[in-house]
């Protein structure tokens, strides 16, 4: 009699330890941003014990389910940690099917959370839609019972940080990356360098690097896996030919043209010397940033002004049966650094700088990211071609005092380019037929200090995702701004940080 009371203790034990989770009539509301694609809900919710764990077959996606346990305590005050065994504790199962397209993924929570995405990024972005479902009654963990299928419109989700006119540490960045991983941003564009300082290290050229306002190949280094472990791509610019005062001031025999003190911004496109040393600074940096497949360089806002009175220009010129014009040896120096960005396996990118009319062909195979619509139209462009990444100046430009509301955010579509200065054709807005040649967009931060970025960008950057995520507006912008309100709140504990500002800012630009 006694060992059969031993053995039911055991058998009772047994049993109540894989009951780990329980499904009850429990009613939640259900809020994600971006909004899902299909998504199917119930009155009934999962409760999930403090034994449950996270599982994933994969050995890749042991740091993810790391992080997301230590994402999910920050926000519920819950650890649920991960195990290499698939035991009766595993309820919240990563896996990777290579038969769903790489960004999309899938999320079933019923008696257990089963996750499937088509890549690790995909299953990056439905850890992010997990913690927005997520939270805390009776001391457990509690999602509610929902089914969703979930993929984006737009191939490019992009954030572009101004480093190079405002220094921000690497903790700020960092900080940066968790808004964008939040929302869904997949690429994180870091302007490194412009007049006013070059924030990269160089082994080779040593003295660019600005002193107190640069980055360590270590903190790089750092960022790149920061960024990397949360799905978010860093794509770094090193901007020439113009914004290259550090260039010519610190190298002059290599970058300056000869009357450099009445043009210092705009580096010798007539000198050999100028390639090789791009060539090698880029590799350097792409020696870090080995994940993305971009690399820009900038290409836009060059001044020209005694460039053609250099000697090494004028034979340049000749050499290459340029003429004596001055937009066809810069069209040249665009088409050489394109072959130098793709010897390092990147695609290159470029803001709007070239002209239509330009005798020297622009590769088809570089991204333009039009932005103010005074060298390029839009329209042009796609029909001549070329992929286009959206930066129209209105509404996705924060600089200072020059941003715009959410709701003027949510208005405005990933086809659609408008400006605030009187003089750009997009003054008047440009509409364009939808392409598949414009794959995305990306919103820009200029000019801005590091304290200022997450308070612009905390309710401005998700209006500006729900737009790209699902170009068709799939729900009204109040129901947005109340689900926003809800998902700022998470996003505040999970950076420990809910600085504001007001929304109302810049609004006389914009309506």
């Amino acid at each position: 009699m006694k060992r059969y009371l031993i053995s039911l203790v055991i058998l009772v034990l047994m049993l109540s330890c894989d009951n780990t989770t329980q499904v009850r009539n429990f009613s939640m509301e259900v809020s994600v941003l971006p909004h899902p694609k299909e998504i199917s809900t119930s009155k009934n919710s999962l409760f999930l014990s403090g034994m449950s764990k996270t599982y994933s077959s994969k050995k890749e996606l042991q740091l993810l389910l790391q992080l997301f346990g230590s994402e999910l305590e920050k926000l519920t005050g819950i650890n649920v940690e991960a195990t290499k065994d698939k035991n009766r504790n595993a309820d919240i199962i990563f896996e990777i099917d290579s038969l769903l397209s790489t960004e999309e993924y899938y999320l079933n929570i019923d008696k257990t959370i089963q996750v499937t995405g088509g890549s690790y990024q995909a299953l990056a972005m439905a850890k992010t839609t997990l913690l927005q479902l997520a939270t805390k009654q009776e001391d457990k963990l509690v999602f509610p019972i929902v089914r969703i299928n979930d993929y984006p419109d737009a191939k490019y989700r992009g954030l572009m940080i101004d480093l190079a006119r405002q220094w921000h540490c690497a903790t700020s960045i960092k900080q940066i990356i968790d808004l964008a991983a939040f929302y869904k941003i997949n690429y994180l564009h870091l302007h490194f360098t412009d007049d006013k300082s070059y924030t990269l290290p160089s082994k080779k050229y040593t003295l660019l690097a600005t002193p107190d306002s640069s980055y360590s190949f270590e903190e790089l280094k750092e960022l790149e896996a920061y960024s990397q472990l949360r799905g978010v791509t860093i794509i770094p610019e090193i901007d020439v030919p113009g914004h290259s005062s550090p260039f010519v001031k610190m190298y002059p025999e290599i970058f300056a043209i000869k009357d450099a003190r009445e043009n210092p911004w705009i580096i010798n496109m007539g000198n050999e010397e100028v390639y090789e040393a791009l060539d090698h600074l880029i590799g350097e940096i792409c020696e870090i940033f080995v994940t993305t497949p971009y690399f820009h360089i900038g290409g836009d806002e060059a001044i020209f002004n005694k460039v053609l009175d250099d000697p090494e220009v004028k034979a340049y010129m000749v050499k290459y049966g340029l003429g004596e014009n001055v937009n066809e040896l810069y069209h040249n120096f665009l088409i050489r650094m394109n072959d130098i960005i793709k010897k390092h396996n990147k695609q290159m990118c470029v803001w709007e700088g070239f002209q239509r009319d330009s005798k020297s062909l622009i590769p088809k195979d570089i991204v333009v990211f039009e932005f103010e619509t005074n060298r390029y139209l839009p329209n042009n462009l796609v029909e001549d071609g070329y992929t286009v990444v959206n930066t129209s100046w209105k509404p996705l430009y924060i600089v200072n005092n020059k941003k715009w509301e959410p709701k003027t955010i949510y208005k405005w579509n990933m086809w659609l380019w408008q400006n605030w200065w009187s003089k750009a054709p997009s003054s008047v807005p440009i509409q364009i037929n939808e392409s598949p040649l414009v794959i995305g967009a990306q919103m820009c931060t200029w000019d801005q200090p590091e304290i200022l970025e997450i308070p612009s960008l905390r309710k401005r950057l998700p209006a500006f995702i729900e737009r790209i995520w699902n170009t068709k507006e799939r729900i009204a912008f109040g129901q947005f701004m109340i689900q926003l309100e809800q998902s700022d709140k998470l996003f505040s504990i999970l950076i420990n940080d809910n600085r504001q500002d007001s929304l109302l800012i810049g609004y006389n630009f914009s309506e």
